[in-house]
């Protein structure tokens, strides 16, 4: 299990920023909901998902995301 936190106070990487400012700004959608902007967040999350179990060497259902460190 990787801890990648820091208790909410680690710096942002500036690629993962303009990333997210896409569905910050203008793709907001909930990715539970079955909508054209839910389903476009849907698939974002599992880019990212599969993008990160790479660069670690994991498989994509390994990785979890969750709302903050309590979870």
């Amino acid at each position: 299990m990787i801890y990648l936190d820091n208790a909410a106070t680690t710096m942002v990487d500036e690629r993962v920023v303009r990333e997210m400012d896409k569905f910050h700004l203008q793709k907001y959608g909930n990715a539970s909901s079955f909508h054209s902007a839910g389903k476009q967040a849907k698939q974002a999350v599992e880019k990212a998902r599969k993008i990160i179990a790479k660069s670690i060497n994991a498989k994509p259902e390994e990785i979890i995301f969750t709302s903050g460190g309590t979870e």
